[in-house]
Order: structure tokens, then sequence, then C-alpha cells
């Protein structure tokens, strides 16, 4: 395993890994964006193993990951026994907005680029009509984000754990094991936020539209500013329930994103769905 300030080892997959340091990153074009991020991945396997984790979440929504460069790792105990893994990586990548032409022969297309933050709503006419008044406009591609909602059974084990600190640290006790949550994963709450995701996609592929989905945090700022780390948005549009029934209104989250965010923020509250 490479030591701190290193490379990683060349055994994880050359698609993912290039050997160039990120000041060493070739020019990029005046369409592209240059991003890096720093994520820390927990294994009660092995560092190569935590490593391989982080890069193999990377590739499914970077496009161009270019460098993967160890900052740091640790490990956790508990008893004298090594219990977990911890490796956090600097990522370097691109994001780039030039797209093949539709068609041939003709000059690659700079497209716009918009992030939907949605949980129920993403069918409604008021979402629709947006990303139809945004395509009009010129080539678009859409990022579909679900915050992934705790199911009810584990959000109250989740909290019954916070009652549990270490009493050395105080950390609560659902942060001593990163990555070995004793909770477990909350499956229940992940395969209804799943059936959502697919269900919105459904909807959207309906349309000629390009669109990329993911579930994110449950937390959506923290889920809407994982994206913006690794992306390059024009604009983002919150689509939420109604202002009665909608926990994220109710959170003001409209006003929390565009605390974060430099980026516009669109705000559509929308009906509820008949078939969720």
């Amino acid at each position: 395993m490479s030591g701190p300030g290193e490379s990683v080892s060349p055994s994880l997959p050359a698609a993912y890994i290039r050997s160039a340091r990120v000041d060493e990153a070739p020019h990029l074009s005046p369409y592209a964006v240059e991003k890096v991020i720093t994520t820390v991945v927990a294994s009660p396997t092995s560092w190569e193993h935590a490593t391989a984790i982080a890069v193999d979440e990377a590739s499914k929504t970077i496009r161009d990951l270019r460098v993967a460069h160890v900052v740091q790792q640790d490990m956790l105990l508990a008893e004298g026994a090594i219990v977990t893994y911890r490796i956090k990586l600097r990522l370097a990548f691109r994001v780039d907005r030039m797209r093949p032409s539709d068609v041939d022969g003709a000059p690659d297309v700079e497209v716009s680029r918009w992030l939907i933050v949605t949980n129920q709503t993403l069918g409604t006419g008021e979402v629709v009509a947006e990303v139809e008044r945004l395509s009009a406009s010129g080539p678009c591609e859409f990022h579909l984000l679900v915050p992934a909602t705790l199911s009810q059974t584990y959000a109250r084990a989740r909290r019954m754990s916070m009652l549990a600190a270490d009493p050395v640290t105080g950390i609560p006790s659902e942060h001593l094991q990163a990555g070995m949550d004793f909770l477990g994963p909350d499956t229940e709450g992940l395969e209804e936020a799943q059936k959502r995701l697919d269900a919105q996609v459904a909807k959207l592929g309906k349309t000629s539209f390009a669109v990329t989905a993911e579930l994110g945090d449950p937390d959506p700022v923290r889920a809407i500013l994982a994206v913006l780390d690794r992306s390059s948005f024009d604009g983002i549009i919150l689509s939420t329930l109604p202002p009665g029934i909608s926990r994220f209104v109710k959170g003001d989250l409209p006003s929390r994103v565009r605390r974060v965010s430099s980026l516009p923020v669109t705000y559509l509250p929308g009906e509820v769905p008949e078939d969720l």
C-alpha cells in the first residue's frame, strides 16, 4: 500500500487511476471545469479495500476521474484489535460541457447542466414545464438527486444510538466505528428511496431529455453540496410537496440552499402524485 502523500497503488483499475499529479493535468478547454474533492472511506478489511471502494463510488458519477491521491490513512481499534481501516483520498477530475452533435460532421456542442432535487414530485406538471422551458433554449443535461429519507424504524434506532456516547471523547456511539455502523444499513429506507428514484427517472425518461440520477444523503443540503463538489451546473431546481406537507419546506430548504450555493435556485412546489 502506498504511504501518505503518494499515489495509490496501480493495482486498482487503470481506467480509474492515472499517475499524473493534480498540477500536472493537461491544459483544459474553456468548456471544462477542473475539480478536486477529498473523501474519507472506511473498510473492515484493509486500506486497499477502502481505496477501491472510494474509487468505485466516485467513478459512478464522475465522468473523467484523473487522479486519486492518498492524503492520510489510519485505523480504529477496539480492545486492541483493528476494526476499521480508514483512508482519506484527494480525487482530481474534470467536468467537460462539450458533447458530440446529433448532426453527422457537425462540431461538438456545449450543454447546460441542471440539478433537480426532488423526492416525489418530478413527474408533476411544474417540473416538466420547467425542464421543457430550459431545453427549448439549447442542449441541456439534467441530474436528478433524491435524498434517501431514513425509514421511521431506522431513524428511531439512530436517535437511540445518539444517547450512548464514548465516556472519554463524548463522540456519539454511531460515529465510533465509521464504515461499520452497528445499526447496519437502512435497508428499508434505501429500498423505498430507490423505488422513488426509479419512478422519477421513468417519468423523465419518457421525454427526450438527457438525465442521470442518484440517491443522496438524507439531509438534502449535504446531498446537494456533495453533488456540487464533483460536478458543474448552471442552476438548481427544487421540487417539493406542497408547503403544508413537505418537511423540506418546513425546514426552509429553498433558503438554506440559496445560502450555501451561488447558483440560481428555482423552487417549484408540486402536487401530491397519485401513484406515489
